[in-house]
């Protein structure tokens, strides 16, 4: 078992929040939101976004923030609104790419099948936003996939640019090693979209 494998993230983000003296339950407000876009598609106008769990838990901030689709980037958290009707659902459990990726390859179909529900919503100029407890590690580290994805960024250039975005992001333990074999997978493979044109990352 590596470091990175035996992180309780769950504990992770409450020290997180213990260490900036914030209230996960406040929502909004300050540097630390209870969720923060990322990049807006140049087309469509279909936004991502990384949350925490208020925001997940909360369906008029998901409406507020015309936020359809879900992705839950944890292995426990339930799905709030699952029988709503309002809000499609996909679980990515990123920590268990500690178990299923070796090789930059194994990364690539890893990340896949998440980054195809996310270019559906933005195609369709939906707005789409993952989760985790804080919206720091695990959604951030997701968060930090979908930019280097759409806007092109290369593992080394996206976490600061990230944290620009959205200050709490934090890919700890071996979520940078996932992002350098993503990196390394996509340049090979030449898959990697890089919508640039009027696609930089959102801002408010």
């Amino acid at each position: 078992m590596t470091a990175g494998s035996s992180l309780d993230f769950d504990e992770e983000a409450r020290k997180l929040w213990a260490r900036l003296n914030l209230d996960p339950s406040s929502g909004a407000g300050g540097m630390y939101n209870a969720l923060d876009p990322l990049w807006r598609h140049p087309e469509t106008g279909g936004t991502f976004f990384v949350g925490n769990q208020t925001a997940a838990a909360n369906l008029s901030i998901l409406e507020r923030n015309k936020i359809t689709h879900v992705i839950n980037c944890t292995d426990n958290m339930p799905l709030y609104h699952e029988g709503s009707g309002r809000i499609q659902y996909f679980r990515f459990d990123i920590t268990s790419f500690y178990r299923r990726v070796r090789t930059d390859e194994d990364a690539v179909h890893f990340a896949q099948p998440m980054l195809d529900f996310v270019s559906a919503c933005l195609a369709e100029g939906k707005n789409v936003m993952a989760h985790c407890l804080a919206g720091a590690h695990r959604a951030g580290t997701t968060g930090c996939i979908n930019l280097m994805y759409w806007a092109g960024y290369n593992n080394r250039d996206v976490v600061p640019i990230a944290k620009r975005l959205r200050p709490i992001i934090d890919p700890i333990g071996d979520f940078p090693e996932l992002l350098a074999k993503l990196d390394r997978g996509w340049q090979r493979l030449g898959r990697r979209p890089m919508i640039t044109a009027g696609g930089a990352p959102a801002v408010r």
